[in-house]
């Protein structure tokens, strides 16, 4: 549709617009004109403007000021240069035009003179004459604007581009004047009017034509926002006048003439409606129809396909109802009208849209949402015609937008009330009412039209119901096999929404579609999700379901998955460890069926995760689940402690399996602690009562039986600490124990292919111990362990045992030992001291003898209680001889053998032993192991074990019932609240234990031995050092002593080889103490040595203090490496007492005199025993030395 231009009108009587026309096109359109409203409004400013040049006659009727034809503005050209001829005839001319033009309202005129060849624009020469240009300028040009314009035609040699630009800004001043005019005057006529409403005689009909004049003034001026607000304005004044039923100006509701249901509702052309709405004769439909295309031509030439598409889904909605109301004459009037509105608003938009897209891409998904809602609207047309001539059944979803409040018959009927009605006049439309080929590829057409259109807009969710509409269309026309491709493609999308009717509509079509096809897996499947939404069913439908499941689930090839919820809620997942009223550990789980019916299970099982093992399943089978809630206790082969996280649970009936994850992304995680089944087989791994140095290590494995019968089993221990091996052995020698009369045999245990021990069959109340030997680092504490038995009992049940628990490595003792070596015997000093911060309870200690030496002499009391504390030391000394006898079982080095018990472990097993007393007391002993973990580490820590070896009393200071919460958490409240309250009052009443009361709940010392192994001396050769003096009772200081050092080398401690071999070279040192001794002779020399005989060396000792001053020490040494040499000095230790040199002098002291010291003469007398003499009244001791 094209619009209008401005008209502009020119008188020629001189013939000169041929001229004049060429040029004047090219300069056209008009450009970058400026309008001021007169109201507050801002600039605006029109881009191009089209002008449409009409020749002016004087014969033509004058234009009604609401003619949209009025002129805009009038050109008068001029073509004379002679001043009498435009004197004497164009002055007159010009004057009858103007009297013509000046009559018109809001028209604008202009003279346009145009020049010839030689016609001068200004003066003649000297300025004796003037130009005709000038007369009229003078003549007609009125007030300060000029309406005269001067041109030379294009073919003129001297045209001027100047004067044309001067011409096309006075023809755009015109045009504006006359055009601000003209819609001051409309504004004002209409502000008039509309005050006038109220009057009687008041037409609304009047009010739209002159209203629609200032509409048609933007229009033409290619101000279309302006002209649609006009249009929007009078919409509102008819709603008004519909809300006031003031209809008396329009003549009937219409839309009765031939081809209203499919004529273009976009032509404003297709009627009279303005000469109608001017005679106050058009009906409602037209009038509005008019109105809605106006608006729409206008929002097209705004380039808005968007706004067009909404606006007409609203129009539509409200003309249907004015259809609705009114009886038409053509049948299925209604849906042809919507139909043909729906197609031809999109046939309109769809080029503009296109185009528009290409600069700006943005606008696509909007326009395509509001294109597919308009073709939607089309195709429900299609639904209810289908319904109505046979071509779609009677059924959700073709019949939803059915009138139900229309008469059933009246619709399904083929009588007289039917015919009497015109045929609709849609020739598409009467083409798919006749052929269902034809309404087949119609319906297909406008639901995959509008489907992409949905998906280019993302608009997903109406995608999926055009997609249901498809699927529920392929299933009338039982192409079943592509309905149920195109539900099972979307039924899931609802599903995840929770848009539980709509899945349940549609998954019923499917489950039909797939049963009708045989396909008894997505059957089930679709069965399975519309009891997942059985809430939404109703009891029938939910137990015709539930039927159909049971019945085709035990026919299934292929195993089917989902999840519990919504079918079977899960709760309450409780252990149960009462060992009185249960013989293992069980799960209670708590399964709601939402299900109408009662199901028999094969299996119901409950995974949890953890560290060891990483999987516990415990499970309950053949069962049956009623409707409603159901308690079931589910039981495991596997015996574990820990905590454990329940991962997942699963339902198996038949190939049908449901399961739950509790490890859900935003959910708490749901963890149980579990213990070991105390009356089942258990494993204890520990450090063996009796440990000896320096070997390979142990670890003790003690397998007990509980109250099973064991057919058979395996055993395997494995490391899971970095650095420790156990090494694979080919049989195990083990004690076999009944606990019951304590008689116990020795049996061997073999190794199968896999690196397991083979257990034997066991009765109930049965112990297995047996070693294992590790390589491990020496200075770890303490090793992670990994124990597991697998075992099968009398009734062929096949278990199984896990742990994974640390193992203390305690040496809590350290041996030093040294030897003294007499000529015929070693005396050996062995000193044992705490190794740590622990005392120590040595019970008993022995020296066990080797192949090179026998025990003379070691205490034969073995029942100490000697408390050995920190920085202590206790010393044992033995007295050690060559082996006369046989010597083929004793071992090669000696080993001190010392009985011992920790005060730490003898606290330990008192206090755990009361607290097992104290939990059996309350049928809580499967939890003594998990909590006396927690109660030594967090509570047993700060006893002052030096205290309690000392007062013999145990002070637990320390109590915190947060803390003792924190390690009894995922267990039942019930539970945690009971053995919190219980460990409180074990602490109030053992704050302080004695040793009697320890010994009194664990009367039996469980003895540990340390067996460590000395280094003694095999062969040596052994040097008798001897220092003879003259006198070794006394000697005088700073006197001379000569002496002689004897040295021998002793036979009984020499090898055989020694002694056959020659002599060797030794080195003897006098190790001298020079603040006490001068040395004169060799304090080091080498000399050579044979067995037996005697050597004998000066030397002269002069004595440098004097008192009992020991005798200066001698060792022998080897020159070889390879020899071992020791010395034994006959003078150790021994002291030689040193005399002063003395004299003595007599001093007489006169009475009050001065004291006088004299010389006296020293007499020399012999030393008394004493070492001193007394002189008469004085006498000073005067002790003189070099």
């Amino acid at each position: 549709m094209q619009s209008k231009k401005v008209t502009i009108t020119y008188y020629d009587e001189y013939g000169v617009w041929p001229h004049l026309a060429d040029e004047l096109s090219s300069r056209l359109p008009l450009r970058n004109l400026h309008w001021n409203p007169s109201i507050q409004r801002p600039l605006r400013t029109i881009q191009s403007l089209d002008v449409d040049m009409k020749r002016f006659t004087y014969d033509s009727a004058p234009q009604p000021l609401l003619s949209v034809q009025t002129p805009y503005l009038n050109l008068y050209f001029v073509a004379c240069d002679d001043n009498d001829s435009y004197r004497m005839s164009v002055k007159r001319q010009i004057k009858a035009w103007m009297d013509v033009i000046t009559t018109k309202k809001n028209q604008e005129w202009m003279l346009v003179y145009v020049a010839g060849q030689d016609t001068r624009k200004g003066a003649s020469y000297l300025g004796l004459k003037t130009s005709v240009y000038d007369k009229i300028k003078n003549d007609f040009n009125i007030g300060k604007r000029d309406r005269c314009v001067y041109l030379r035609s294009a073919s003129s040699e001297h045209a001027d581009s100047e004067d044309w630009v001067d011409f096309i800004n006075k023809m755009k001043d015109g045009i504006m004047t006359s055009f601000d005019a003209q819609v001051q005057q409309y504004q004002d006529d209409t502000r008039r009017l509309d005050l006038q409403r109220q009057m009687p005689g008041w037409n609304y009909c009047t009010f739209f034509i002159l209203k629609e004049g200032l509409a048609h003034t933007f229009e033409t001026m290619t101000l279309y926002e302006e002209s649609l607000i006009q249009y929007d304005e009078l919409e509102a004044s008819f709603f008004q006048v519909l809300r006031d039923k003031a209809l008396a100006w329009f003549g009937h509701v219409g839309g009765s003439s031939p081809g209203d249901d499919s004529s273009n509702v976009l032509d404003f052309k297709k009627k009279p409606y303005r000469e109608l709405i001017n005679k106050n004769t058009i009906s409602v439909f037209d009038f509005r129809s008019y109105l809605f295309a106006r608006q729409c031509f206008l929002l097209l030439k705004l380039q808005r396909p968007i706004e067009t598409c909404a606006r007409a889904q609203l129009f539509i909605s409200n003309m249907t109802v004015t259809i609705k109301e009114n009886d038409m004459p053509v049948e299925d009037y209604l849906e042809s009208w919507i139909f043909s509105a729906c197609t031809n608003i999109v046939n309109e938009c769809e080029p503009i849209a296109t185009h528009l897209a290409t600069g700006n891409p943005d606008i696509l998904p909007i326009y395509n949402a509001a294109k597919a809602d308009l073709l939607i609207l089309a195709r429900k047309q299609l639904d209810k015609l289908g319904v109505k001539h046979g071509h779609l059944p009677d059924s959700t979803p073709f019949n939803m937008h059915i009138d139900k409040n229309v008469n059933t018959k009246k619709r399904f009927s083929s009588g007289a009330e039917v015919t009497d009605k015109e045929p609709m006049t849609n020739q598409k439309l009467r083409e798919a009412v006749v052929s269902r080929e034809a309404f087949d590829k119609m319906y297909m057409a406008l639901s995959t039209r509008a489907i992409k259109g949905y998906d280019q807009s993302n608009r997903v969710r109406s995608a999926l119901c055009a997609h249901g509409d498809i699927a529920s269309f392929k299933f009338a026309r039982e192409k079943y096999d592509e309905a149920a491709r195109i539900l099972d493609s979307m039924t899931w999308r609802y599903g995840d929404q929770h848009w539980s009717y709509i899945e349940n509509a549609l998954l019923r079509k499917c489950a039909e579609a797939q049963k009708k096809l045989g396909n008894t897996r997505q059957f089930l499947e679709c069965v399975l999700t519309l009891l997942k939404n059985a809430s939404e069913l109703s009891s029938e439908e939910a137990e015709f379901y539930t039927n159909e499941l049971l019945d085709n689930v035990q026919n299934m090839e292929e195993e089917i998955h989902r999840q519990f919820s919504p079918i079977f809620i899960v709760s309450d997942v409780v252990i149960v460890d009462d060992f009185a009223t249960v013989d293992q550990t069980n799960i209670r789980i708590c399964v709601d069926n939402k299900l109408p019916k009662a199901l028999h299970f094969d299996k119901l099982s409950l995974n949890l995760v953890g560290n060891e093992p990483e999987h516990i399943t415990y499970e309950i089978n053949d069962q049956t689940l009623n409707a409603g809630l159901n308690v079931f206790n589910l039981s495991s082969q596997t015996s574990a402690a820990g905590e454990y996280v329940v991962e997942t649970c699963h339902l198996q009936f038949g190939k049908l399996s449901f399961a739950h994850n509790f490890l859900h992304e935003g959910h708490e995680k749901h963890i149980l602690r579990l213990n070991h089944d105390i009356q089942k087989l258990f494993v204890d791994v520990e450090q063996p009562g009796s440990v000896t140095l320096g070997e390979r290590q142990n670890f003790a494995v003690s397998i007990y039986s509980g109250n099973e019968n064991i057919k058979e089993g395996t055993f395997l221990l494995s490391s899971l600490s970095e650095g420790l091996d156990i090494p694979l052995s080919e049989e195990y020698t083990a004690t076999l124990k009944n606990i019951s009369d304590e008689t116990s045999h020795t049996i061997i245990l073999q190794v199968n292919e896999s690196g397991q021990i083979k257990l034997p069959a066991l009765t109930t109340d049965q112990k297995i111990g047996f070693l294992i030997s590790y390589d491990g680092p020496w200075n770890e504490n303490q090793f992670r362990i990994r124990s597991k038995a697998d075992y099968v009992t009398a009734d062929g049940s096949i278990r199984s045992f896990h742990s994974a628990d640390f193992v203390d490595i305690l040496i809590p003792l350290t041996v030093t030992e040294s030897s003294i070596f007499g000529e015929n015997c070693i005396y050996l000093k062995v000193e044992a001291s705490c190794n740590g911060n622990i005392p120590a309870r040595v019970l008993g200690s022995c020296l066990e003898p080797s192949a090179s030496y026998e025990i003379e002499n070691q205490s034969i009391n073995e029942n100490w209680d000697l408390t050995l504390f920190p920085r202590q030391v206790s010393t044992f000394v033995y007295k050690l001889k060559k082996q006369g006898g046989s010597t083929g079982s004793l071992q090669s080095k000696e080993h001190f053998v010392v009985k011992y018990q920790t005060l730490q472990s003898e606290v330990e097993a008192g206090i755990k032993a009361k607290l097992n007393t104290k939990l059996k007391e309350h049928n809580l002993g499967q939890h003594l192991n998990h909590i006396w973990k927690h109660i030594r580490k967090e509570f047993l820590s700060h006893i002052d074990y030096n205290d309690y070896g000392l007062t013999e009393t145990v002070r637990v200071k320390y109590f915190d019932a947060e803390v003792c919460e924190s390690f009894l958490l995922h267990r039942d409240l019930k539970t945690k609240v009971e053995l919190l309250d219980l460990i409180e009052e074990f602490f109030q009443h053992n704050a302080i234990i004695s040793q009697s009361d320890i010994r009194k709940e664990h009367p039996t010392i469980s003895e540990r031995a340390l067996s460590f192994p000395l280094d003694v001396p095999r062969s040596r050769v052994l040097h008798t050092v001897e220092l003879i003096l003259p006198n070794d009772t006394y000697m005088h200081v700073n006197e001379p002593c000569e002496g002689t050092l004897k040295i021998k080398q002793s036979p009984y401690w020499a090898s055989e080889e020694s002694v056959e071999d020659a002599s060797s070279f030794f080195v003897y040192e006098i190790e001298a103490d020079y603040d006490n001794w001068l040395l004169s002779g060799k304090r080091k020399l080498k000399f050579s040595s044979k067995v037996g005989e005697v050597y004998e060396f000066p030397i002269t000792l002069i004595a440098l203090k004097t008192g009992q001053i020991p005798l200066p020490p001698v060792k022998v040494h080897s020159v070889s490496s390879s020899i071992f040499a020791s010395t034994l000095y006959i003078n150790s230790a021994q002291q030689v007492l040193v005399r002063p040199k003395s004299s003595t002098a007599t001093f007489f002291v006169e009475q009050q005199q001065r004291f006088v010291q004299q010389r006296a003469t020293a007499v020399q007398t012999p030393y008394s025993e004493t070492g001193h003499q007394r002189a008469a009244l004085t006498a000073v001791d005067e002790v003189v030395g070099n």
